[in-house]
């Protein structure tokens, strides 16, 4: 009986320390202490196949607590579906090339599909056809999911949102990313080029309950978007926050675009007029909704790059007079008593929450351009990034014939045990490589020992990117 109270209270403790760990020390935001495949298995990819034994889709089939790993790299072609949570794809071990799949990412519809963590992913959809029509073409399409922290992503060519978040999905956090290039087609019809959406459907009709996705609880930080028309991005259900990203070519910067409700921080943003269509930094369309929690907003230190019309840092903008005359910001009932006078929000309230760091407007290029996005970067992100560098470029459907062009694909490391760490870092860290049972061991950090070595190849990674002339 002692030893086996003995091994419950051990148990406790560990999960009690694991419930206190961010998804990976660099998280932040309403989904940074999402665990994903924490405690769980290993399953290693061992093969570009859209399904089959060693695929992605294979390992995203298994139910329970999961961490993949990848022991290839390059183009997985097919869509690929998360049918359960508790899972962490750790792109960045993906020896080489990285992963692309040229194909839809997506969670299941009306199901509460929780706790996912993935990190440099490239998702690149084909056009749209029978299966995928241009409204529901999305490349990244969660839009019932919780709790997801999506980190150093690459996503594009979405027809209809890049990325998906209508149906009430919360706890969420984009960060360190880079939407680029959603379709836009005249000749098609092809033309919702737009970033991502965030809602509580219920909110429509004024009749949520207790049972409704909540929507909201989002974090948008350290981004780059690049030639999408607007919802850069489309949030209207707050707690939300837009922090420290660069948006393109775009019109519409930060919108609402269904009924609004909550509280909502701007900060530290560079909106850069294009050549594709005259820039709006923020529309705050409420589309006269009556919800019953109020909305109200912080806005400082956005710098708006309009040459010819407004360019300097704007705040609040009701207290611009040169913002005002040069734009169109509010209707429907936006006042701006609804602009908070105070200081930001305090979503630290929350205890999912942690904070993200402030960062001047003013630098952000210096900053993103070569940080953000799945490493190595492709072909299409280094034109996405060198026409926002140029100020050039164009809305269209920039579809290279080459995605692997500059990306080799090279051997992974030796992995004795195929426990999805190699082995000499496990011999640098105490652990045995023939023992294919010990990357569960709970290293100092408090992270394990699989955790511990997809972290750091991450923050490696990062640390190793390599500019010329600004760019990877």
């Amino acid at each position: 009986m002692k030893k086996m109270t003995s091994i419950f209270l051990s148990l406790m403790c560990f999960n009690m320390a694991q419930a206190q760990l961010k998804a990976f020390p660099e998280a932040e935001g309403f989904a940074a202490y999402a665990s994903g495949g924490r405690g769980g298995v290993v399953l290693k990819v061992t093969n570009l196949n859209a399904s089959g034994d060693g695929s992605l889709q294979w390992a995203l089939n298994q139910s329970g607590a999961r961490i993949i790993v990848f022991a290839v790299s390059g183009i997985i072609t097919g869509d690929v579906h998360i049918p359960h949570g508790d899972v962490t794809i750790a792109g960045q071990t993906a020896p080489g090339a990285g992963i692309t799949i040229v194909g839809h990412l997506y969670t299941t519809y009306n199901q509460d599909t929780n706790n996912i963590i993935i990190r440099h992913i490239r998702i690149r959809p084909p056009d749209p056809d029978s299966e995928w029509p241009a409204n529901q073409h999305d490349a990244i399409q969660f839009s019932t999911a919780n709790t997801v922290m999506l980190d150093h992503i690459d996503a594009s060519h979405g027809a209809d949102e890049t990325i998906d978040m209508w149906g009430g999905a919360s706890r969420i956090t984009l960060q360190w990313s880079h939407l680029s290039f959603p379709i836009y087609d005249e000749a098609n019809g092809w033309t919702h080029n737009k970033g991502i959406i965030n809602h509580r459907p219920c909110l429509d009709s004024n009749s949520c309950d207790a049972n409704d996705r909540t929507g909201g609880y989002i974090s948008i930080l350290n981004n780059v978007f690049t030639h999408s028309r607007n919802r850069t991005p489309a949030l209207s259900v707050g707690p939300a926050e837009v922090k420290n990203n660069i948006v393109y070519n775009g019109r519409d910067g930060f919108v609402h675009h269904n009924v609004a409700q909550g509280d909502f921080n701007i900060v530290g943003n560079q909106y850069i007029e294009g050549p594709s269509i005259s820039l709006a930094p923020f529309w705050f369309d409420p589309e006269n909704g009556t919800p019953t929690i109020p909305t109200a907003y912080w806005l400082q230190d956005n710098l708006v790059e309009d040459p010819g019309r407004f360019e300097a840092v704007v705040h609040n903008p009701w207290q611009d007079s040169n913002f005002m005359n040069a734009y169109t910001f509010a209707c429907c009932g936006i006042n701006a008593n609804q602009f908070n006078q105070s200081g930001s929000f305090d979503f630290t309230v929350h205890s999912f929450y942690a904070a993200s760091p402030s960062h001047a407007s003013g630098f952000l290029e210096d900053r993103l351009l070569a940080t953000v996005g799945a490493y190595p970067h492709d072909i299409v992100a280094r034109q996405s990034l060198q026409e926002l560098s140029t100020r050039t470029g164009s809305w269209r459907n920039f579809r290279p014939a080459n995605l692997m062009d500059s990306l080799t694909a090279t051997a992974p490391p030796q992995d004795t045990d195929d426990d999805g760490m190699p082995d000499n870092w496990e011999q640098a860290n105490g652990l045995n490589p023939q023992n294919g049972s010990d990357y569960n061991t709970v290293m100092p950090s408090g992270y394990t020992a699989i955790e511990e070595y997809i972290n750091g190849l991450a923050t490696a990674l990062g640390n190793d990117v390599i500019f010329e002339d600004g760019f990877e």
